[in-house]
């Protein structure tokens, strides 16, 4: 029995393995018919690169193992396999924490409350200066909104509405229109995040599969884990494994475990998690396009399985959509779809980088052991997902299997944002799910093995004293990187950082270039920019002539002729034309939008070059 049992591991390790091969092989193999249908210029139209080749090799590079490893499990574990028609069965599970659990866990949280505080006061200023490209994309959307009260007529931008009300909502708040202001959002929302992580992994700890004491360890030491993951030292940065923008799915996996684990289906929860997507979607769309695919899915299991508030889940999206036409306006309703339409069949080409070949990446790109290393720990939590849901285990059960369905589901396709701008940072952060699985499997492995060598004492009280004072030390250690300095003066700080001049932030070549435009152009209502220094509309304190002040991105045809239209209409008299600061994949804008360029030539006549900004003229006809 033991001899076949053996055998059948190494026949089902052999083929995983050779499919994982295979994988390997086949994934330079793949290659679609380059299609470009909106004329977009940037390194997929310099390759004649499919868009969708990393999709479909992505799918199959996970898919073609995680199909072989199911099949196996089947063929060879098969008096092991559950019967799927069980699998959506309650067997009445109850997830609770023992009251001595409950409190050392609740002592945990504060202490690592207490943390998260210190550490947010003794946070020097993110004082960097300006990234002229994505802290642009911002604050000039957001002067949009400020003076004119309207978002997508105003900014046409590639996340969503964030990019228009982040940074308002800080002035508000602060009563300044000051770069330091906005600076500040990610570090408050990253306050948020940590809370509502700890929270997260409070509840992964009622379904780990231990018991006593460990289960207050594993929130322990989970909490170190996905705190750590949301880093404020570099969060400005926005490449945090768990960025500031992943509080709606964060919050979105609690109301999940609500539902599936603690059938906790009443009106609050179902509401709220029915219109978290939607809302994301209109601030951060990519996040809201997965949050809503993972909706569906919900909808569809809670229609089959257990044909409970499925309705109530459609009937609140239409609500909240019909809520959302009647504020916004048919106009900017309209505009946010098509906007969404447009770039989502537009962005690959606009901003994509081939994705690396994974082991043996050919091309010499520095991002390809990041890109691998994403690849793996993807392909190895769905494989600990799969084993766990298709093996009878009384320590996982039928809820649980079910959970960790929906974060297959969410890792899967989150990972998306990697297959677009594939580089170090965006693989980076589209791994943080991947992560997390992983870490779960593999800490619930070793306590549960810990546990049966019976290596703490068997006395509760000593347990909870051994843990308490395991607590104290971990917080001694980290109290030594706190600045009390700050701490001391964190009003004053504050006060200042968001007082700042914008001069202190920008780079010496662009205050001389607004100082010439605020005398030059102190008459003109708006102005144009067709550079990505993105932040000159915010600088003049002027709105865009355009909603495409992130010219770039109008390289679609559609888009371009639009953009040409609003010139016509507008007829800003100057135009910032050229700049070599700072370049998306070394392409200059008038290289991507041939067709606004050779309306601005036609146009307009060269006027000055201030420190290599070339600025345009309009010609005045008789």
């Amino acid at each position: 029995m033991n001899y076949i049992k053996h055998r059948n591991n190494i026949i089902i390790y052999t083929l995983l393995f050779l499919s994982f091969l295979i994988s390997i092989y086949l994934w330079p193999k793949i290659n679609l018919p380059y299609s470009n249908i909106h004329n977009v210029s940037g390194i997929y139209d310099n390759l004649k690169y499919s868009s969708y080749n990393d999709v479909v090799r992505y799918i199959f590079f996970i898919g073609f193992p995680i199909l072989t490893f199911f099949i196996s499990l089947i063929i060879f574990k098969k008096d092991n396999v559950i019967n799927f028609s069980d699998l959506f069965k309650s067997n009445n599970e109850y997830f609770i924490l023992e009251k001595g659990q409950k409190k050392i866990i609740f002592f945990s949280f504060i202490l690592f409350g207490i943390y998260i505080l210190i550490e947010f006061l003794s946070l020097d200023m993110p004082d960097m200066k300006i990234d002229r490209l994505h802290d642009g994309d911002y604050l000039t959307a957001a002067m949009n909104y400020f003076l004119t009260n309207k978002i997508w007529s105003s900014s046409y931008a590639v996340h969503g509405a964030s990019m228009s009300l982040y940074p308002n909502l800080m002035w508000k708040i602060f009563n300044v229109e000051s770069i330091g202001a906005y600076r500040l959002f990610p570090v408050f929302m990253n306050i948020l995040v940590k809370f509502f992580s700890l929270y997260f992994v409070f509840q992964l700890t009622k379904i780990v599969s231990i018991k006593n004491s460990f289960k207050i360890v594993f929130f322990i030491l989970f909490s170190f884990l996905i705190l750590s993951m949301s880093d404020f030292d570099i969060l400005v940065g926005g490449y945090n494994l768990i960025s500031f923008r992943d509080i709606y799915l964060i919050f979105f996996l609690i109301l999940l475990f609500n539902i599936i684990i603690l059938e906790k289906s009443n009106y609050f929860n179902i509401l709220l998690i029915s219109v978290i997507p939607s809302i994301t979607m209109l601030l951060h769309t990519d996040i809201g396009i997965y949050l809503n695919f993972t909706l569906i899915f919900l909808i569809i299991y809670l229609y089959i399985f257990k044909k409970d508030k499925y309705f109530l889940m459609i009937l609140t999206v239409i609500t909240f959509w019909s809520i959302i036409l009647i504020y916004l306006g048919l106009n900017d309703f309209k505009l946010f779809f098509k906007n969404i339409l447009i770039l989502s069949s537009s962005i690959d080409y606009l901003m994509g980088n081939v994705y690396p070949d994974p082991f043996f990446d050919t091309s010499g790109s520095k991002h390809s052991s990041r890109a691998t290393k994403g690849l793996v720990l993807q392909l190895i939590a769905c494989l600990l997902i799969t084993y766990k849901v298709l093996i009878k285990n009384n320590n996982f059960e039928n809820k649980k299997k079910i959970f960790f369905i929906f974060l297959f589901i969410l890792s899967f396709i989150f990972y998306r944002n990697a297959l677009g701008r594939s580089d170090s940072f965006h693989i980076r952060m589209s791994s943080d799910l991947p992560i997390l699985i992983i870490s779960f499997f593999t800490l619930e492995y070793l306590l549960m093995h810990i546990e049966k060598l019976s290596i703490f004492f068997k006395d509760k009280k000593i347990n909870y004293i051994f843990l308490l004072t395991f607590i104290f030390a971990i917080f001694l250690l980290s109290f030594s990187k706190f600045n009390y300095s700050n701490i001391k003066n964190v009003q004053s700080r504050y006060s200042k950082f968001v007082n700042y001049e914008d001069n202190f932030f920008m780079h010496k070549d662009t205050i001389n270039l607004i100082n010439y435009l605020k005398v030059e152009t102190k008459n003109e209502q708006c102005i144009e920019n067709f550079t990505y220094n993105l932040a000159i509309p915010f600088f003049l304190e002027k709105i865009s002539c355009t909603p495409y002040y992130s010219s770039w991105l109008a390289s679609p045809t559609i888009l371009q002729l639009d953009y040409i239209k609003r010139l016509e209409i507008t007829k800003p008299n100057y135009i910032i034309y050229k700049s070599d600061k700072y370049l998306v994949d070394n392409l200059q804008v008038y290289e991507r939008l041939e067709l606004v360029n050779n309306y601005i030539i036609t146009n307009y006549n060269f006027h000055i070059n201030i420190d290599n900004y070339l600025i345009y003229k309009l010609i005045k006809k008789n």
